[in-house]
């Protein structure tokens, strides 16, 4: 068969049937819906660099699938275009390549286009939120760290093993591996004890909260291979490794799922949002809800002790003059309350409002649960901030990445709540496993069945109908949410004070205990004098 001229992906519209493309074969993979495989798809690269999507319907699976394999070259004559409308392109194109009944395809062998298609993007750009997020990306780094592979959830494509990578200017950046990708690198891990130096290509990965994660199948792993990248990375990592990064070892973090499983696991009761708004007795309980807004015009950080995690002040010092003994000059410096400790950092205060099926209510995320979801610190974060220009009043945009996720909370309710009438409960735990949640959401769900037959009696009167407290509205960063704040003194709005109303207990020293939260403290209510508290570090 004649073949005509060639064509290239980025004019794909002017291809006729006299002409042909010359692609390779990137990634390819089944698209399984209700345990059939619908379409084998794939990721094609043509001689200029260019990648497209293009799949293979399964009415001519007959005819294609013993013909297609991936890191092969083939030349497509005739191909036909579809739409892409499931909202996400993993190239950036609006349609993909299919190869239907009149389509063919032949093997190349004089395919003079690049081997792999790697299109690196810088380490800060993903931790920044600049790098796209409506296509795939690839990354390259050595291992700094990992964490042992997770597999506490019943779904194997769930398990994952988290990472933190390293690039030539020694930028950390996070990844989550899931899958048959995570028992990859842990198999290579486990095996290769000795290797100090791991260099990674992770190739199609997908923008996540403040890191990269890998995407289902797709995902494509090069792990200390014999690829030029990887070499010319190695070699670059050698010239500038002032500081022996090539001879130490990759740090094991300890695994934090099953702790956190456990949490879950019955050792809490199980409330909804309507059950906790009236903070009657100390108690930690558990929630499932979504995060529905950050509660605008209210600190989202603090600034800590580096060492001890205890509130810093700032404190004159006086300067003496060496060549003026009589001149004295003063500054305010950092200072620990305790004395033993001088280094600061910043660490998060996240004022959340939450709804389940019942109600909003307030929460406040403390640093460690918040550095996890957001693999972020807030001196990182507010850095970010800071060049952006944003005023320290308003929270980050980036915190906007928390909205309308589901999770799991182990809530504490403290002697503070109960005392002052305060229904902003601390977070002392956070889960996002969609294992967990579910699990949560049926035991709630059959609570609220056997509660209905229970209490299914007949009204003898509309006197026992017990009229309903409006909710008080509160003003979010992007609309006014009804929220359950304070409801026995939803008439009187003076005693509704944003800024005093917040749970601080994991930062001040007043009540401590050994339990699962960090130690708590009480404030005053907002028409008492606030008293000096001794900042208290989170555990």
């Amino acid at each position: 068969m004649e073949i005509g001229n060639k064509v290239y992906l980025n004019n794909i519209d002017q291809i006729d049937e006299k002409s042909h493309i010359k692609v390779r074969v990137l990634k390819i993979w089944n698209f399984v819906r209700n345990n059939k495989v619908c379409s084998i798809e794939m990721i094609i690269m043509d001689e200029e660099d260019t990648q497209y999507q293009a799949r293979v319907f399964n009415q001519n699976f007959s005819r294609f699938r013993h013909l297609l394999k991936e890191d092969e070259s083939y030349i497509v004559i005739k191909p036909n275009m579809a739409a892409i409308t499931n909202g996400f392109s993993y190239t950036g194109h609006k349609q993909t390549l299919t190869l239907d009944w009149k389509s063919i395809l032949k093997k190349c062998d004089d395919f003079s286009g690049p081997v792999n298609g790697f299109m690196f993007v810088d380490f800060n750009s993903i931790i920044e939120q600049t790098c796209p997020r409506d296509t795939f990306f690839d990354v390259i780094g050595h291992i700094v760290s990992f964490r042992p592979l997770e597999t506490s959830n019943p779904v194997p494509s769930k398990h994952y093993i988290k990472l933190t990578l390293s690039n030539l200017d020694s930028v950390h950046l996070k990844v989550t591996i899931f899958g048959s990708q995570a028992y990859q690198i842990s198999e290579y891990l486990k095996n290769n004890p000795t290797v100090n130096l791991v260099v990674i290509v992770m190739q199609f990965l997908k923008l996540n909260i403040w890191n990269a994660k890998s995407h289902f199948e797709v995902t494509k792993l090069f792990i200390n291979s014999d690829i030029y990248e990887i070499n010319e990375f190695k070699n670059k990592l050698k010239c500038h490794d002032n500081f022996g990064i090539t001879e130490k070892s990759i740090t094991t973090l300890q695994s934090y799922s099953s702790s956190y499983v456990d949490d879950f696991k019955g050792n809490f009761p199980l409330k909804t949002v309507c059950e906790i708004t009236e903070p009657i007795k100390e108690m930690k309980f558990l929630l499932v809800v979504s995060i529905v807004n950050i509660r605008q015009n209210l600190p989202w950080y603090y600034e800590a002790c580096k060492k001890c995690g205890k509130k810093i002040i700032l404190v004159p010092k006086a300067n003496h003059s060496y060549t003026n003994p009589e001149g004295i000059s003063e500054t305010m410096v950092v200072e620990c309350t305790n004395a033993q400790c001088k280094k600061s950092e910043f660490q998060f205060i996240i004022p959340i409002n939450v709804q389940d099926c019942t109600g909003t209510i307030g929460l406040t995320l403390f640093d460690r649960e918040a550095r996890r979801l957001l693999n972020i610190s807030a001196y990182e974060l507010k850095k970010i901030h800071d060049a952006a220009g944003d005023s320290d009043a308003l929270f980050p945009m980036q915190l906007n990445v928390l909205k309308n996720l589901k999770f799991g909370f182990v809530v504490d309710t403290t002697e503070y709540n109960v005392n002052n009438y305060n229904n902003i409960y601390t977070v002392l735990r956070v889960t996002e496993d969609m294992s967990i949640v579910s699990e949560l959401e049926s035991k709630i769900e059959l609570m609220s069945i056997q509660s209905v037959s229970l209490n299914q009696v007949a009204l003898e009167s509309d006197d026992v109908v017990q009229p309903v407290q409006k909710d008080v509205i509160s003003q979010t960063d992007e609309s006014f949410t009804p929220s359950t704040v304070d409801k026995s003194t939803a008439t009187s709005l003076s005693k509704i004070s944003g800024h005093l109303k917040r749970n601080l207990q994991e930062i001040y020293d007043v009540d401590s205990g050994d339990d699962l939260s960090s130690t708590k403290a009480k404030r005053k209510s907002t028409a008492e004098e606030t008293p000096l508290l001794i900042p208290k570090m989170e555990k």
